[in-house]
């Protein structure tokens, strides 16, 4: 019976991203996380800095994702400061 409800179980990955998203940001992440293979829906929380990715998804392979689109390091390389 166990095997049965687990048939019916979604895979989640949550992964960090900065806290500091911009709508740009956030527009980017979202068109590099669609292409990932296995990806079959996620959500943005920019405000706790998660995105959380359904499906069949290899972290290693979103996180390359990530990192190709600016999310790599502990902010997003896309804001820009002013000084």
């Amino acid at each position: 019976m166990a095997d049965q409800s687990r048939q019916g179980a979604v895979e989640e990955t949550t992964v960090r991203v900065p806290a500091l998203l911009c709508r740009r940001c956030v527009r980017l992440l979202s068109r590099h996380v669609r292409d990932v293979p296995g990806v079959s829906s996620f959500e943005v929380d920019a405000g706790r800095g998660l995105l959380r990715v359904r499906g069949g998804v290899d972290a290693a392979e979103l996180r390359a994702a990530l990192a190709s689109a600016g999310f790599a390091g502990d902010r997003c390389e896309h804001r820009r400061i002013s000084t």
